[in-house]
């Protein structure tokens, strides 16, 4: 028997990617599985330990994949054993970033980062990415390459979000010129003018949807309504930014986070339970 299948019918294991912003998309839907009675465990991880799990049934849910493009290594590995159960939001999409104080018709595509003036004025060639497991890393990689920014000096080290983030603001505070990998949803967007590169030979996928996934098993465990109610969420890709922001700036913990943004769109969240 599955884990998955082991579990009382009224409690879920519920995963999600260990990354603010991925966190709180997926505590909006833990808060409406909570008001409709369930008991949620969470688990966390990198993506490269979350989809197993979820191909193999220890979760029941899992939020949120990137769909088609972003998470398509990942999706490979569950699509036999789970479902797509609610798109959550759309428009999330990867690019790498340049400061706006940056002269736009210097660097306005990933492609004009190789030429030598652009190089000459950078503070750094270095790109701080994310974790390995990361689609924006994965293709981040490959993108030095097809450019040929390798050739000039352009590398990626590897990190986490938090490097990221403390990357971007201390190099914008500094007045560096850098490039970043980015993506949206992230509140870094909302805080900083960060112009997103075009990428002429298609590094990066477009712009994406982002869903809940379910174990086959359990999905067809749950009642009608919790089927119902949960393939109904959705909100919009800003409101993961407000979220994402409450949890870096002003220390909410995921989940508190997605309660006050529900408790501030009522209309929105009724719908899903109407």
């Amino acid at each position: 028997m599955n884990p998955a299948e082991q579990q009382p019918s009224d409690t879920l294991v519920y995963g999600r990617i260990d990354e603010s912003f991925h966190q709180v998309a997926a505590a909006v839907v833990e808060e409406v599985l909570r008001r409709l009675g369930h008991t949620v465990d969470v688990v966390e991880g990198p993506h490269p330990e979350m989809y197993p799990q979820l191909a193999t049934g220890e979760m029941d849910l899992f939020a949120d994949a990137w769909l088609p493009g972003g998470h398509e290594v990942y999706w490979e590995q569950v699509k036999e054993s789970a479902v797509e159960a609610a798109v959550l939001y759309e428009g999330c999409m990867f690019y790498w970033a340049v400061p706006a104080y940056i002269p736009e018709d210097l660097v306005s595509s990933l492609e004009d980062l190789a030429k030598p003036e652009v190089v000459e004025r950078m503070t750094t060639l270095a790109v701080q990415g994310t974790t390995p497991g990361a689609g924006l890393t994965m293709r981040s990689e490959t993108l030095i390459e097809s450019y040929g920014l390798a050739k000039v000096g352009w590398s990626q080290e590897i990190g986490d979000l938090q490097a990221i983030i403390d990357t971007v603001n201390q190099r914008m505070s500094a007045g560096d010129c850098f490039a970043t990998p980015l993506w949206q949803p992230q509140y870094l967007n909302d805080v900083h003018e960060l112009r997103p590169l075009a990428d002429p030979l298609g590094a990066f996928p477009a712009p994406d949807r982002a869903s809940l996934l379910a174990y086959r098993q359990s999905w067809e465990n749950l009642t009608e309504e919790t089927r119902r109610v949960v393939s109904r969420i959705n909100y919009p890709l800003a409101a993961v930014n407000e979220m994402d922001r409450a949890v870096n700036l002003d220390g909410k913990d995921p989940l508190q986070a997605a309660r006050e943004w529900m408790e501030r769109n009522p209309e929105t969240v009724n719908a899903w339970f109407a």
